[in-house]
């Protein structure tokens, strides 16, 4: 059985976003830690599939959408893309990813697409997951396969 907990509705893999991995230095967590009035031991999220939402992703439209029409993921809908996929991958360097992320799941399903995430954000020399922010592995310093430049503050 495959863990599906870090397959987002909207396309996103949260096996690496900085929130799900707790990296306390990206820029994601301390807006969420500052948003929320929160802090590293109260920051808790299990993936998009569970009750254990990030508290950026506990009012999630797209997510809500999803489960209203009962679909699996947005990867199931007719009107993919719509404008709430097309929107939601307009806000944030790593959402860009939603629509091919979610033409692959559709057409290679959830296995494959899960196998392919966690080989992308990868570090291939020691095997530290990256997350979407990082463009150099914290623990070794090789370059990552995946990831983008944190926005100028």
């Amino acid at each position: 059985m495959v863990d599906r907990s870090v397959e987002a509705f909207c396309g996103l893999y949260c096996g690496a976003c900085p929130v799900y991995l707790k990296r306390e230095g990206d820029w994601i967590v301390r807006h969420v830690l500052k948003e929320h009035a929160l802090s590293m031991e109260t920051l808790h999220c299990e993936g998009c599939r569970t009750d254990m939402l990030s508290p950026s992703c506990q009012h999630c439209v797209v997510r809500d959408c999803a489960k209203q029409k009962g679909l699996d993921s947005c990867s199931q809908c007719a009107e993919m893309p719509c404008e709430g996929i097309a929107g939601f991958g307009s806000g944030r360097s790593h959402g860009c990813e939603v629509i091919g992320n979610l033409t692959f799941l559709r057409d290679n399903g959830s296995k494959a697409w899960l196998a392919s995430q966690a080989a992308q954000w990868q570090c291939p020399m020691c095997g530290r997951v990256g997350s979407w922010y990082e463009t150099t592995c914290s623990q070794c310093g090789t370059a990552l396969p995946a990831g983008y430049d944190p926005p100028e503050s």
